[in-house]
Formats: C-alpha cells, sequence, structure tokens
C-alpha cells in the first residue's frame, strides 16, 4: 500500500512564518539539488509485540498534530522560503507485509525496502514531509521505517517523536487519554524569536569567526576517483564497534583528561585527517543541538547549527597535545556558536564550486543518547542503526552510543573513494580512538595511512556542469532587464558585462534570490549550479538569452520536473531499465521479483497529494507529457515501458510516439489492459452480456473481501462511478458515518485524476506499433470469452504474448503474483538487455 497524506482545508488561511537559519540552509541546499535524498532522516525501529496497523497511523496523526512543522511546508516570496503550516494534515501509513516470504528471506526484502524508502524524495513545496511504512516480519515483530525531511526534523528530535510514539500507541491500545502535556510553543514561534535575536546576537561573532577562518584552506581528502564536476550526495555507511573495553572505558577516560567525550572524539578524527592527508591546517565540520531554552526539548523541528572548527597541528607530535588544541579549538567554536552557518559562508564569501559543499567537505558528529529499548504498553520499540540516504560531505564520521557499545560509522561518497579505502578509514580511526582512550599519548606517526593509487579519472561526464562558452552574444535587451535585478539585490551602481556576481558580494541565498527574480521576469528557470560557471553579467545574459531564444520557447520538461515525478521504485543495476505509468510503489514486489541487477522507475505527472481539477484532453496529449517525463528519466532508448489498467493505455501510446520519434521501444508490458475501443466494436448483444458478467463478477468479489473483513463497505461502494458522482460519499464524511479516505493511493478518492485518464482512454483509439506487446491479466479477471490477446491483435503485426497472474486486478503485483511475473518477464527483459548490450559487453558475457 502507498502511502499519501490528505490536507484537510479548513477554511481558514494558513499560519506563515519566517524559516530558522537551518531550515534556511536545507532549502538552499535543495535549491541546488532539488528533492536530493541526502536532506533526508531515515530512521529504522523494530516493534516486537501486538500493535495494529491503526495504532500506528493513529498514533502518529496524533503527533502530526501536536507539533506544526510535520504539517509544515516552504513556499519562496521573492526567492526567499517561508514555512507555511497546514491547519491539519493526515498521514495514510504504508504497509508491506513480508510474512508470505519464506522466513530466511524476510530480514533481506525488509532491508532493500528501507533502502528504497531512504532514498525517496521529498518535495519540499508538497506535503507531507514525513512518511512513515509498517514492514511486517512475523506476527508480532515488524520493521517500522520513518523518514522526515531535515528541513523539518533533527537528531535531537528521534527520542521526542519515538518517545511520543510508544505513549500515544500504548494509550490508544488502552483506550485511554495520551499523557503527553501540551506543547509550551511551536516551531514557527522559534524561527520568529531567531531571527529577530541573531539579528542582534549573530554581528557579537563575525569578528571571532573571520579571524578564525579567513584564508582557511579548503580541506579534503584525496579520492580514489576524479572529484565529479557537481556533487552527487551519495552515500554508504560503514561501520564498527569500539572494542568493549575501549567502550566501557570512553566517558572516564574523557573525564581523567579533562575534556568531553565529544572533544576526545573530535581530536581522534582530527588526527585521522591529519594522517590521510599530510596537512596541518585541519578544517573539520560539525553540528550542535541549539537548544539552550528549556522550552525547545519537547519540540519537534530543526535546531542543530553547523560549526566549523580549524585546529592548527604544527608541531604537533602526541595525541595528547593535539587533544589540547582541538579542545581550545571547540570550546572556542561553542562560546560564539550563535553565528548561523549560512551567515558564515555569506561572511567568509569562499570561492563557489559545484562539486564542493562550502567551507566543510569533512564532518564529525557524536550522539551519546540514542533511541533505547523500551515497553510500551502490549509492544516493544528498539532501534535499529539507519541506512544512508545520502550525505552532504565526502567523509561523515558519526560515533553513537547504543546499549552493546559505542558504534563508528563513517559515510563516504562512492562517487569519490573506492570501498577498500572507505573500510581502511575506518579501520585507522577506531585505531585512532581506541589508543587515544587507552595510552593518550602515543605518537602520531603510528598512525598508518594506507597505500594508495593516484586518483582515477571519471569514465563518464555526465553530469558535469556544461562549461562550454555561449554559442552567442547576449541580447543586449535582456541584459540590461538582468542588470537591473543585479543592482536592485546587490544595492550597487550601474554594472557593466564583466561584473562578477560573487566578487560584488554575491552569496548562495542571494543567488537563489536572483535567479527567482529572474524565473519571475523571463519565464525561465536558471540552475542555480550554472551561476558558478557563468557568474559574470555578460555570461549569465549570455545563457538566458539561450534560453529564450525562438529555439527555445518554452522550458522544458527537464526544467520543471519534481521529485514525485520519477521515483526510483529499485535504482540499482546497469540492464535495460523498466519504465512504469503510475502506481508507484505497487511495482515494488515485482521490481525487486524481477531483481536487483535491472533498474525500475516510476513515471508520475500527478501528484497524488495535491488533488486539483483537471482539464479535459485526448489520451494523445496526456501521453506525449508522459513521454517527456520519460525523457527526463531516460534521455534516450531503447524503452521498456510497463503499465496496469488505464496506465497501460498510456504506456502503449507513450511507445507509439517514441518510436514516431526514432527511438527504439522493444517491449511494452500491459497489465489487465483492454484495447481501448474494443468492446465498444463488440455486437450490442455480447457487449451487454460482458458487461453484466462482468458487473456480478466484481460484486461477488467485493462482498467476499468485505464478508472476510478485508475492505470496509465505504470502499466497495466507492469502486462504483456511479456512486462515486452522487457526492453520497462526502456526505457520510461530513456527517461522520465513514472515514475520510479520500486521499489514499489505494482506495477510492484517491483516484481524483483517473475519471479524467478514463474518459480520455475511452475516447483513444491506438494506432499500430512494431515493437513487442506482453499482455499479463489477472486470473480473477473476467474474460467474458472474448479471447486472450484482450483485443489488442487488431493493431499489432504480431499477436501479443499473453500471461496469466494469480489474484485480483488490484492485487496482482503482490505476493505469488508478483514473484510469477518476476519469473516470466526475467528472460524476456534479458533478452531486450542482450540485443542492446554494446558489442564489448556482450563478448565480456
Amino acid at each position: 500500500m502507498e502511502q499519501v497524506a490528505m490536507i484537510v482545508d479548513s477554511g481558514s488561511e494558513a499560519l506563515r512564518f519566517p524559516c530558522s537559519s537551518s531550515q534556511q540552509r536545507c532549502w538552499f541546499i535543495d535549491s541546488l539539488d532539488p528533492g536530493s535524498a541526502a536532506l533526508n532522516v531515515a530512521l529504522r525501529w523494530e516493534l516486537t509485540g501486538i500493535v495494529t496497523d491503526e495504532t500506528v497511523e493513529k498514533a502518529f496523526n496524533t503527533i502530526v498534530e501536536r507539533h506544526e512543522v510535520l504539517r509544515t511546508r516552504f513556499v519562496e516570496i521573492d526567492g526567499e522560503p517561508v514555512q507555511e503550516v497546514a491547519s491539519e494534515l493526515r498521514l495514510k501509513l504504508s504497509v508491506f507485509d513480508l510474512r508470505h516470504l519464506p522466513e530466511d528471506r524476510r530480514e533481506g526484502e525488509a532491508r532493500k525496502l528501507a533502502e528504497v524508502e531512504a532514498q525517496k524524495p521529498f518535495d519540499i513545496h508538497q506535503l507531507p514531509l514525513i512518511r512513515v511504512t509498517l514492514v511486517r516480519l512475523a506476527d508480532e515483530r515488524a520493521s517500522l521505517l520513518l523518514t522526515v525531511h531535515q528541513i523539518v526534523f533533527d537528531g535531537w528530535s528521534i527520542r521526542i517523536i519515538a518517545n511520543e510514539f510508544g505513549e500515544i500507541a500504548a494509550a490508544h491500545d488502552a483506550g485511554r487519554v495520551h499523557p503527553l502535556p501540551e506543547l509550551p510553543l511551536q516551531y514557527g514561534d522559534y524561527a520568529r524569536w531567531q531571527r529577530e535575536y541573531l539579528a542582534v546576537e549573530a554581528v557579537k561573532h563575525e569578528r571571532y569567526w573571520h579571524e578564525q577562518l579567513v584564508g582557511a584552506p579548503y580541506l579534503e581528502v584525496p579520492g580514489d576517483f576524479e572529484k565529479p564536476a557537481r556533487a552527487t550526495h551519495h552515500g554508504i555507511i560503514l561501520a564498527e564497534m569500539l572494542s568493549q573495553e575501549a567502550s566501557e572505558r570512553m566517558e572516564e577516560a574523557a573525564r581523567q583528561l579533562g575534556v568531553t567525550p565529544f572533544a576526545l572524539g573530535c581530536a581522534a578524527t582530527v588526527a585521522l585527517i591529519k594522517r590521510l592527508t599530510g596537512r596541518t591546517d585541519i578544517i573539520l565540520g560539525t553540528q550542535i543541538a541549539g537548544r539552550d531554552e528549556t522550552d525547545l526539548e519537547p519540540l519537534i523541528g530543526v535546531f542543530i547549527n553547523n560549526l566549523v572548527l580549524r585546529v592548527d597541528t604544527r608541531h604537533v607530535r602526541n595525541f595528547s597535545e593535539l587533544l589540547t588544541r582541538t579542545n581550545e579549538t571547540v570550546r572556542d567554536a561553542l562560546v560564539h556558536q550563535q553565528m548561523p552557518f549560512h551567515r558564515l559562508v555569506e561572511l567568509l564569501n569562499p570561492p563557489r564550486d559545484p562539486a564542493r559543499t562550502p567551507l566543510i567537505s569533512v564532518n564529525f558528529t557524536m550522539l551519546k543518547e540514542v533511541l533505547q529499548y523500551r515497553q510500551y504498553g502490549r509492544f516493544r520499540l528498539q532501534g535499529v542503526p539507519s541506512l544512508s540516504a545520502g550525505s552532504l560531505y565526502d567523509l561523515n564520521f558519526f560515533v553513537v552510543k547504543w546499549r552493546d557499545g559505542w558504534r563508528m560509522a563513517m559515510e563516504y561518497n562512492p562517487d569519490i573513494f573506492r570501498e577498500d579505502t572507505a573500510r581502511a578509514f575506518v579501520s585507522l580511526w577506531r585505531t585512532a580512538f581506541e589508543r587515544a582512550i587507552a595510552e593518550p599519548v602515543f605518537s602520531l606517526d603510528e598512525l598508518v595511512p594506507p597505500e594508495r593509487s593516484a586518483p582515477v579519472p571519471l569514465a563518464s561526464k555526465a553530469q558535469e556542469v556544461d562549461g562550454s562558452p555561449p554559442s552567442q552574444v547576449a541580447d543586449p535587451v535582456i541584459e540590461a532587464a538582468l542588470a537591473a535585478i543585479w543592482e536592485d539585490l546587490l544595492q550597487s551602481g550601474p554594472l557593466t558585462s564583466d561584473a562578477d556576481f560573487f566578487a560584488l558580494g554575491g552569496h548562495s541565498l542571494l543567488a537563489i534570490r536572483m535567479l527567482a527574480r529572474v524565473r519571475e521576469r523571463f519565464g525561465q528557470r536558471i540552475d542555480p549550479l550554472v551561476l558558478f560557471d557563468a557568474p559574470t553579467l555578460g555570461q549569465m545574459a549570455c545563457r538566458l538569452s539561450a534560453a529564450v531564444s525562438p529555439k527555445a520557447v518554452a522550458p522544458s520538461v527537464g526544467e520543471e520536473i519534481k521529485p514525485w515525478n520519477i521515483v526510483p521504485i529499485q535504482p540499482h543495476g546497469s540492464e535495460v531499465p523498466v519504465i512504469a505509468i503510475n502506481n508507484t510503489l505497487a511495482y515494488y514486489n515485482v521490481a525487486r521479483a524481477i531483481g536487483t541487477d535491472r533498474p525500475f522507475i516510476g513515471i508520475q505527472l500527478f501528484d497524488p497529494n495535491t488533488p486539483h481539477e483537471l482539464e479535459e484532453r485526448p489520451l494523445v496529449d496526456v501521453a506525449r507529457d508522459y513521454v517527456r517525463v520519460i525523457r527526463a528519466a531516460r534521455p534516450e532508448g531503447p524503452y521498456v515501458l510497463f503499465g496496469l489498467c488505464v496506465a497501460g493505455a498510456i504506456a502503449y501510446e507513450a511507445a507509439c510516439q517514441l518510436e514516431a520519434e526514432g527511438e527504439v521501444v522493444p517491449l511494452v508490458i500491459l497489465a489487465d489492459t483492454w484495447r481501448p475501443g474494443y468492446l465498444a466494436e463488440l455486437p450490442a448483444r455480447q457487449r451487454a452480456a460482458f458487461q453484466r458478467a462482468y458487473r456480478w463478477h466484481v460484486l461477488k468479489h467485493h462482498y467476499a473481501q468485505w464478508s472476510a473483513g478485508q475492505t470496509e463497505m465505504a470502499d466497495v461502494l466507492a469502486s462504483y462511478p456511479r456512486i462515486r458522482r452522487t457526492g453520497i460519499l462526502r456526505a457520510a464524511v461530513r456527517l461522520g458515518l465513514i472515514e475520510d479516505r479520500s486521499f489514499n493511493q489505494e482506495d477510492w478518492g484517491n483516484r481524483w485524476f483517473l475519471p479524467v485518464l478514463e474518459r480520455a482512454r475511452d475516447a483513444y483509439r491506438p494506432g499500430a506499433f512494431g515493437g513487442r506487446v506482453v499482455l499479463l491479466r489477472s486470473e480473477e479477471m473476467i474474460g467474458g470469452g472474448l479471447g486472450d490477446d484482450m483485443g489488442w491483435s487488431t493493431v499489432l503485426p504480431r499477436h501479443p504474448d499473453f500471461h496469466s497472474i494469480p489474484g485480483w486486478h488490484a492485487g496482482m503485483f503482490q505476493g505469488e503474483g508478483a514473484q510469477v511475473i518476476g519469473r516470466y518477464l526475467r528472460p524476456r527483459l534479458r533478452e531486450v538487455s542482450m540485443t542492446f548490450l554494446s558489442p564489448s559487453r556482450q563478448a565480456a558475457e
């Protein structure tokens, strides 16, 4: 079941607040890389005991009611982010039941699902920015996946939301009111206060930070590969446990040395970086909790601030000396912590590089308290080490205290480092830690860095920022209009073509505001990273002139792609991918059954979380828009398209259009898709007999589900378009007679866009298609004696392949049905890959 959320319109205006400094930083990172999963906070909890789906969903919706920040989205006003709080938001729990799998496969499948969930992007301009997924592993054991965007959540919030979930769920099961006190304030109140506070306080610390960091070199550990031209934010976590002896002595050793465990860990990390780089001027990033006031402690939200630690390691010979210097640096940084990171970047104005995060490439944090094993009513809740959603840094070191000791973890970017190199880093880091605890006067020369070869050039430059010179000169009118925008934002006099945005005092946030005005003035969205490559007025005007030339009147869909348009259902593998139309997570089990060597991509034209009135359009036009998104996901063929029911008709027409454009579409997979117009072409008596049989078949199926308690009567009634059109269900919701699930992906209300698509399909008459078509038909789908080809043979050059799939129409992609589909499609997809493999790869195989 795919999770969606319902935004309830209460009739009142949404609350708006300024963004906190932490949110501004998240917003800027998202502006550079929209929907970046590196900003996801992906948690895994283990639930043991008795807990129902309803209890989990109820508990999280209560939490969302309590914390405004969890029903907040972000809008831009003149290029500046603003928080907008919805009066009400109802989450729908996603549930995956793996109990039908052999027991030895469940953990692996659950981990794969967690990886997909962790890396699934958010659109910060849309709700929700929190997702909850329950994975059933046994009758009294489940994995709970919680993913929240960092713009509304931080590490401290983990403990808050875990405890509130447990208390609320236990109270709900016991039929009592939860014991949590009312919150003293909301995050928006804090953000408003912080803006006023920092307007005065931050200025007091500017001199310290300027003196501390001015002229600081950009420190990065040399990679195994040339750094990509723009940041990829990919991440993999490697972890080791400290030895039992070191874990037990960590805090005591820090006390004896007169430092905090954090300073001890930070010094051990500085020692590692010093030995890996051979540098003496070490720059390390870290984060502080930022909750100095008691009233902030029970709030969910993002309060952290980035600090930049600069440790001078010249003439340092042993760890004890290094610890003293590191501790002094940490202490001074904490004294001056009231300097937002984005203000620090503005103050220092470092060189801009799309491949690098400002000021910091290596980060270190320590968490002493994490989610513990605790009993709540009839179930126990325990934290599980999280999976990487992506990393903002080349190397991110973090130490976490668990029940069984201290866990040392390092997140590295595989586009920069090989796995064997990363493992060597972790091993040496652990050695530094354990030596620091056991014998803090050890010589730093005893930390021997691994032998490494020179960086390997990247095999592909596909991700590079386009650095080629523009093919035309700037339009004088466009350059003059752009100059006016720059002069206003930069508060400068008249500018010449060689005026440099950053040299004039422009900074990252100001760049985003400038580009927002460009978008408003010219109707063109410019990738913020282009400004790094074209920072002068003349260069940017040339780029803009090319964008608004007659050859590019309308912005391409690729420039307007939202994170929810393209969903990496199964992101791994190098084979020809399968591209599915709509239904996204409904395909999860099918993608896994096909195999992790083949990417499986979901394409959505409509945001399931944002219902709105749709224009009636021919299916050919609708498919054309899908083709544009398909091309954004995969610019060139070959293409394998997959669609269920009405999405099957869209997939077929998209294949026809791609073929007409000269692309190769060797395979289209249609699931329970009748050829549009086929039933209407039948003789009246045969058509009427089929429709009566079909209605009776569906009615029996729904009655069987309702009798078995597998569905609600409201869902049964709502499956009939005539009943939906009467409005009786909406009336029943208002009267409280049935639950409003109007935005549930699997329920009736999410069909907000389906009626328009269904009408477009009914009027559509498909043309010929030269590729291969595979028909999958659910066994419970009535055929009515009309043949296995479902009417497609009349428009295809050869008879389509047909295969029967166990289950009902809506469930054919689950359980046994998914496995049957996987076994059937694998050899056909393998044939596609072999046909279109490069000669060198064919030879290798």
